[in-house]
């Protein structure tokens, strides 16, 4: 057993519980965490269908600003771990960046199907780099926030168990909207689809996104020590500063197997997960798109509501009884991808 695991506190501590409303409201960070990239996905399909993009180049606008959010993580780490304020270094970064997040995601989908191939290819790359900014500034912060809530080990599983059970509620609408889009009596068109309900997702975003950052709180940092200088005469400094900590990460071997081991069960699950859709349609329904009708949707709703009801609590009593280190090692015959 490891250090930490052998660490962790025998007795929970009262004055470490975190209440009802902030598990609530971080819930809806993670809720609004899911449904960006949930949507994202299924709007991406539209990009070849309903705009006209060349499937190319339609993987080059998924494919690039993965790339690009890769950099600005790390540099969003550093500048909300050395922020001073009077709302604390994460919050106000969810709170604008849940704003942004919104904004740019609704005007990402008003593409023109009219408009040459292009312009849309250009006009979606650029907006999807400045939302990629955007959910780097609400993302990073979040997810830092949700572990310095409380510094009770039992209670931090809680707190995680309850907002993924809340996030899986993203998994539970996102594949409707196939079904939404898709359907003529709704819109006239899928471009007309994509862009208007862009709009909704946008507006459910921004009200669940700002939740955490106007009512979870973390650690004090008003007296935390060596921290950095933001500021734009420091920038190269802090850039470097940045890449030595990549550096020196990278030379935590536990830390990087983690990693590892994360990125294999997560991409392990979303590829598999990928082939329902194609097993629904040409295996039970021979390739029959209208008779394979809303089983696809229904498929991917039900599998969410057992993670929510029943993966994800089994999982959470697993972390607290036997460690997180155990559950993660059993966590991936389960169905789903469960943070604990």
């Amino acid at each position: 057993m490891s250090n930490i695991e052998s660490a962790k506190p025998q007795h929970h501590d009262a004055r470490e519980s975190v209440p009802l409303l902030q598990k609530g409201a971080y819930g809806a960070g993670t809720l609004t965490l899911n449904l960006l990239p949930g949507a994202l996905g299924v709007f991406s399909f539209f990009l070849i269908t309903a705009f006209g993009i060349d499937p190319f180049l339609a993987g080059l606008l998924g494919g690039l600003p993965r790339l690009f959010d890769a950099l600005t993580d790390p540099i969003m780490g550093f500048i909300t771990d050395n922020t001073k304020s009077r709302w604390g270094r994460r919050r106000p970064y969810i709170v604008v960046g849940a704003i942004l997040c919104g904004v740019f995601f609704a005007m990402l989908w008003q593409l023109d199907p009219d408009a040459s191939q292009e312009y849309n290819f250009w006009y979606f790359l650029i907006f999807s780099l400045i939302f990629t900014i955007g959910n780097t500034m609400f993302a990073t912060p979040f997810v830092g926030l949700g572990y310095e809530m409380t510094s009770d080990y039992n209670e931090r599983t809680r707190l995680m168990g309850f907002a993924q059970t809340m996030g899986q509620i993203a998994w539970m609408i996102v594949p409707w909207f196939w079904v939404l889009i898709a359907d003529p009596d709704l819109f006239s068109s899928q471009a007309e689809g994509v862009q208007q309900l862009s709009i909704f997702v946008a507006g459910a975003c921004i009200t669940l996104g700002i939740l955490p950052g106007l009512f979870c709180r973390g650690i004090d940092a008003t007296n935390m020590e060596n921290r950095a200088e933001i500021s734009f005469s420091t920038i190269w400094s802090n850039l470097l500063q940045v890449f030595k900590g990549i550096k020196q990460v990278f030379r935590n071997a536990p830390f990087v197997r983690l990693c590892a081991a994360t990125f294999l069960v997560f991409n392990g699950f979303q590829l598999v997960a990928s082939f329902s859709y194609f097993i629904i349609v040409f295996h039970m329904f021979g390739g029959d798109y209208g008779a394979t009708g809303t089983w696809p949707a229904w498929f991917s709703t039900v599998s969410a509501i057992v993670t929510a009801v029943l993966v994800i609590p089994v999982i959470t009593l697993m972390a607290k009884k036997w460690g997180k280190r155990k559950a993660f090692i059993i966590q991936p015959l389960f169905p789903s991808w469960v943070t604990v």
